[in-house]
């Protein structure tokens, strides 16, 4: 490859949601190769090729947004045909599959480092224990322990995502470094809170190319709060301690108090965009995220034993709602 000759390689910062695919189409279509943030998955290549159907593959396993799923393989199955690469790329959750079918007692035929899976292991055991003990203590009603407990976690699901993003970068560096004869423009898959993966990436691909990134949905966001995304609390208290910034526990606090009360205002099911609401779990987290940057952490504190047993995030949105009218 001749020196001058630099990839072109974008990390489409993204949520599994059906209103960012027209984007995702946009950048993917530029692309010689598009690498999703997924582990492998032996019937993935089937659907390219037409072999089994989306639906098919979307019922056989687990998605929390399957029709998500569906319409991002019929848009993978298109490029596919026009003879892009498509790879599924994603290590560390990889290995966590290899360990559920090991506990499962399914022998598993794909080759992985034996000391990489050790360490898959201590990782999600110390962040799973940390999310067990947030259950535990949320039952008592002790607000200043439920928050440490918040923080906690947060901590160990901050080194999970660091260690997940260094295993995805040196495994996507070994693609581009066996394909990159020829290589104009990559796109790569990222989740929202992946802004370590996309550093990371900078920095081992100097001698490749050039990284820049795009949040999916910064054009509407811009328009709306002149920033290119916004984070709820609980990313942005994970953030913070991804990247090591210095101790604020007035800050952390908040912010983990906040996302206690951030959780229960938001859907969790799967919405489908339409003509009257073209982004509708953009809007829902926006409004979110929103309520939540007025509440202080006293606020938090009040609201979070009268929310703790609503199911219907609406209702705990108007109750939300209505604390603030009455401050």
């Amino acid at each position: 490859m001749n020196s001058s000759q630099k990839i072109e390689i974008i990390v489409g910062f993204s949520t599994h949601r059906i209103e960012v695919l027209p984007f995702a189409k946009n950048f993917m279509e530029r692309a010689d190769i598009i690498i999703l943030e997924e582990p492998p998955n032996e019937n993935f290549r089937l659907v390219l090729e037409g072999k089994i159907s989306e639906e098919d593959y979307v019922l056989n396993e687990e998605f929390w947004f399957p029709e998500f799923e569906k319409q991002t393989l019929k848009l993978l199955k298109n490029f596919h045909q026009q003879g892009k690469k498509i790879f599924q790329i994603e290590p560390y959750l990889e290995g966590v599959k290899i360990l559920q079918q090991r506990a499962e007692g399914i022998v598993s035929h794909q080759s992985i480092d034996e000391v990489l899976l050790e360490r898959i292991a201590e990782t999600e055991k110390n962040a799973i224990g940390k999310l067990l003990r947030f259950y535990e203590v949320s039952l008592t009603g002790d607000f200043e322990k439920i928050v440490d407990s918040v923080k906690d976690f947060s901590k160990a699901d901050a080194e999970r995502f660091r260690l997940r993003d260094q295993l995805r970068v040196e495994a996507i560096l070994k693609v581009l470094l066996s394909l990159k004869q020829g290589l104009k423009k990559v796109y790569v898959e990222a989740g929202t809170i992946h802004l370590y993966f996309k550093k990371l990436l900078q920095l081992k691909t100097l001698s490749l190319g050039k990284v820049s990134q795009v949040f999916l949905l910064q054009k509407v966001l811009k328009s709306l709060v002149g920033k290119p995304y916004v984070f709820p609390p609980g990313e942005l208290l994970t953030l913070r301690y991804i990247f090591n910034r210095k101790e604020n526990p007035k800050t952390e606090n908040l912010l983990a108090a906040r996302s206690l009360v951030y959780i229960k205002i938001i859907p969790k099911e799967e919405f489908l965009p339409h003509e009257e609401n073209p982004f509708p779990h953009f809007k829902e987290e926006l409004r979110a995220i929103k309520l939540v940057e007025r509440l202080d952490f006293e606020d938090c504190k009040r609201l979070y034993s009268k929310l703790f047993w609503i199911k219907d995030y609406k209702e705990a949105r108007k109750l939300v709602e209505d604390h603030l009218k009455s401050r």
